[in-house]
């Protein structure tokens, strides 16, 4: 049996780069959020916006397996974007953080290797070698060096995001994606916010001495980036094969990085562009294993 999937539409198409290019520049708000805002509140204030708009999804209760449901609302929600913020407050330069965030993709592989016994098939585990590589051969660059430490959380926190997808298949469709990004949100924000009061302190100088441009990227990252991509891609990824879309949102780093040396003055070596290039190329080829596996099975 074979099968022609659709063409992509151009209205389709369009929301597709459009979520590239909110994701791209979200990640430049937050760190501009967070130069001016303590990181764990910025994080707990993104996710209790995106509560106030999708709170109303939190009922009827999900008919889940509680455990694993709250493991991975752990995963996805307060542990990953935690350890990314803090990563991110500690950071000095964006772009090697960008690429680290990419890890996600390689990491739920592997992660997928132990936790489902997925066989997993050569260029897909060749893609993840030359993602983690391309990400490790960064840390060479004395530019990134500096800022180990940052560049190890949100690698983290990337893998932690791995393992929480592997979760989210595991679960199926038993919570659709609205539902999850409103338990994720009611998982996040009081943690966070608790988080940020006890362990970061100048909670009433930060707020009053933060710009109206600080506030706008906080509002952007929790409706725009939060709700209004999440929405775009649910309903693309309803509509056609991931392995067709997630090649335009490898769009994101490119966007990031031209806004971090643009907007935030970023040092861009050719050591770090390398680095990415690699990562990106990885991804690239695991998507592309995805693609041809799904044409065999049609």
């Amino acid at each position: 049996m074979t099968s022609h999937p659709r063409a992509i539409a151009p209205l389709d198409l369009l929301q597709l780069l459009s979520i590239a290019l909110i994701w791209g520049t979200n990640n430049v708000a937050a760190k501009i959020a967070i130069g001016e805002l303590p990181a764990m509140m910025v994080a707990g204030l993104r996710f209790a916006i995106i509560l106030a708009v999708l709170g109303v999804r939190l009922w009827p209760l999900p008919k889940v397996q509680w455990r694993p449901f709250v493991l991975l609302l752990v995963l996805v929600g307060p542990l990953h974007f935690g350890l990314q913020y803090l990563g991110l407050g500690l950071a000095d330069d964006l772009a090697p953080m960008v690429v680290a965030m990419q890890l996600w993709a390689p990491a739920s592989v592997l992660c997928a290797i132990v936790v489902l016994g997925e066989r997993v098939s050569p260029l897909r585990l060749a893609g993840v070698g030359i993602a983690f590589a391309g990400a490790a051969a960064m840390t060479f660059d004395p530019v990134v060096f500096a800022q180990w430490g940052a560049l190890a959380l949100v690698g983290l926190a990337s893998c932690l995001y791995g393992l929480g997808a592997v979760l989210m298949r595991r679960m199926g469709a038993a919570v659709n994606a609205w539902t999850m990004q409103a338990w994720i949100a009611l998982a996040s924000a009081p943690l966070l916010l608790g988080a940020s009061f006890t362990f970061e302190s100048g909670h009433g100088a930060a707020v009053g001495d933060a710009s109206w441009l600080a506030w706008a990227c906080l509002l952007f990252g929790g409706i725009v980036s939060g709700v209004v991509a999440n929405a775009f891609l649910t309903r693309l990824v309803q509509k056609y094969e991931v392995s067709r879309t997630t090649p335009y949102l490898l769009l994101t780093p490119a966007i990031s990085f031209t806004l971090a040396a643009l907007v935030l003055g970023d040092d861009i070596t050719p050591r770090i562009l390398a680095g990415a290039a690699a990562t990106m190329s990885g991804v690239a080829l695991m998507v592309w294993a995805e693609r041809r596996l799904l044409r065999a099975i049609v």
